[in-house]
């Protein structure tokens, strides 16, 4: 009976998976089954081994398959409780675990591990914490700080983001570590195992099952294969609310550092553009084209009363120069009699007297007084 209710149970959990688990020819296609030399083999990987051919062992993949199915399904369920860790430091993984990672909002470690990150998680917790609050700062200019301080902590934020930038606003141990090769990732392994986090990990012929919670037998040197675990792994914990929030908390940070840079961008070059302003106010004190005056403690600068004259003047001469005579209301005769006169403009007939009028074809005494009414 009790057989009975675990199969249905089995049966329900892998009707109702998310994700699509390769079939047997992926696998191969991918070299999964290449496990290393006979020499270098760790015996109690034995019941995993299919056969020994031309001295290399080959992993049996049909329970390769079997594991991997239970396994993602206990993965997804780790990853509704919380976050997932994948640590993959080696040359062949370390830029894969990154790229799915960040896409699929996991933590990531791919460049070395940091010892008492399980441990002593309170410590690293505040040094992460330090680096982002170092970024912002940096974005924001550091104007307090000379030239030789800001480098430094350029380069400080920098080292410091090549050890931690995979596990920024971790706010808690994760639910569940995946390690791609559990002979170089030998520390982590060893904290989790000492803090009780779950362990899944990709397990080659020479590796020690017996170590992991849930061991993947498969090649965990080739690129094809480690691509392969890890898109897997990062389809299933990428579906869950805790992975899109984490996306999430990267982008604002993103986005925060960019409006902090712009920010102080724009600022800064207010500042320039009123400081050369400045400067040519000064300039032109100097030159004598403007005055100081002082009214109280403020120093005001003014223009000289001669030039505001001299502005005044070119304005209003500006201006009846643009003034036709068709806009002052004469007659049409005393229009047509100006124009042939070659007197178009308020400007023309500003410098000209009385006489000067009298003596034009057609305009008369009366047409004089007309003109000097409508110039005023």
């Amino acid at each position: 009976m009790t057989e009975v209710k675990e199969t249905v149970s089995k049966k329900a959990e892998t009707k109702n998976k998310s994700f699509q688990v390769p079939e047997l020819l992926d696998l191969l296609k991918a070299g999964c089954h290449f496990g290393h030399k006979k020499s270098a083999w760790n015996p109690r990987m034995k019941k995993y081994i299919y056969e020994e051919r031309n001295g290399i062992h080959i992993i049996d993949l049909v329970k390769t398959r079997e594991i991997l199915e239970s396994t993602l399904l206990e993965l997804s369920k780790f990853a509704e409780r919380g976050n997932i860790l994948i640590v993959g430091t080696k040359g062949q993984a370390a830029s894969i675990v990154q790229k799915v990672a960040e896409e699929n909002g996991m933590f990531y470690i791919n460049k070395r591990w940091m010892g008492g990150l399980f441990t002593n998680y309170d410590g690293i917790k505040k040094s992460v914490q330090g680096l982002i609050k170092m970024e912002e700062d940096l974005a924001g200019g550091l104007e307090n700080l000379v030239k030789k301080e800001r480098l430094l902590i350029e380069r400080d934020v920098e080292r410091l983001n090549r050890i931690y930038q995979g596990i920024k606003f971790m706010d808690k141990v994760p639910e569940a570590v995946i390690v791609v090769d559990s002979q170089v990732e030998k520390n982590a392994i060893k904290e989790a195992r000492k803090v009780g986090i779950p362990i899944i990990a990709l397990i080659d012929t020479n590796c020690n099952p017996d170590i992991i919670d849930y061991p993947i037998p498969a090649n965990d040197d080739s690129i094809k294969s480690i691509s392969l675990f890890v898109n897997l792994f990062g389809e299933v914990v990428g579906k869950s609310k805790k992975s899109l929030s984490l996306i999430s908390l990267r982008r604002d940070h993103q986005a925060k550092l960019e409006r902090i840079a712009r920010e102080y961008k724009e600022e800064k070059e207010r500042r320039e553009k009123m400081e050369e302003q400045e400067r040519e106010r000064m300039k032109a004190l100097r030159e004598g084209k403007i005055k100081a005056e002082s009214v109280g403690s403020v120093v005001r600068v003014v223009k000289k009363e001669k030039d505001i004259d001299a502005e005044i003047k070119a304005a209003e001469e500006e201006k009846e120069g643009s003034i036709s005579i068709e806009d002052l209301g004469l007659t049409s005769r005393t229009v047509k009699s100006l124009k042939d006169s070659k007197i178009s403009t308020v400007k023309d007939l500003k410098g000209m007297t009385e006489e000067d009028l009298l003596g034009i074809k057609g305009i008369g005494a009366k047409a004089v007084e007309e003109i000097q009414k409508a110039i005023k």
